[in-house]
C-alpha cells in the first residue's frame, strides 16, 4: 500500500467520524427560531427506569440558545450551551430532551453496555419545577 493511500485512507476515517459526531449534536434538518424562555428556563426532574434521580437545570435562555446542566446517577454531570429547535428538541451528550407541553419534557437517552456494546434507549419524564 502506497503512503498516499494510507494518507488517503486515515483522513478518510477522519471525516467519517467527524462527520457522525457533528450530526449527533444537531439532529439534520433543524430549524431555528427564538423560543420563549418560560417554557424552558428553571430546574426539571425525573427518574430513571432505575429509580435514581435525573436533574436538567436550563438558564441563560436567549433566542433559541440556552446554558444546560443534566445530571444522572449514571451518566454523570454534562454542561454546555445548547441549540433549540423549531420542534423544541435538543441534545447534550447521549441524550435529547423534547418539550412536550407546559412544564413537561421527555428525556432520551441512549445507554451502551460496557460488557456487550449493546445499545438501548432511556426514556424518562421530566417535570418544570422552577
Amino acid at each position: 500500500m502506497s503512503a498516499m493511500s494510507v494518507t488517503s485512507n486515515i483522513f478518510s476515517a477522519l471525516q467519517s467520524a467527524y462527520t457522525t459526531s457533528t450530526q449527533v449534536s444537531i439532529p439534520p434538518g433543524s430549524k431555528f427560531a427564538k423560543v420563549d424562555p418560560t417554557h424552558w428556563k428553571g430546574t426539571w426532574t425525573a427518574t430513571d427506569s432505575k429509580g435514581k434521580p435525573v436533574t436538567l437545570t436550563i438558564s441563560n435562555v436567549s433566542g433559541y440558545r440556552a446554558t444546560v446542566r443534566f445530571q444522572t446517577a449514571d451518566g454523570g454531570l454534562q454542561t454546555g450551551r445548547v441549540l433549540i429547535n423549531t420542534n423544541n428538541v435538543f441534545r447534550i451528550g447521549n441524550s435529547q430532551m423534547q418539550l412536550t407541553g407546559t412544564g413537561k419534557m421527555t428525556i432520551s437517552t441512549v445507554i451502551t453496555d460496557a460488557t456487550t456494546g449493546k445499545q438501548s434507549m432511556e426514556t424518562d419524564h421530566a417535570t418544570l419545577h422552577s
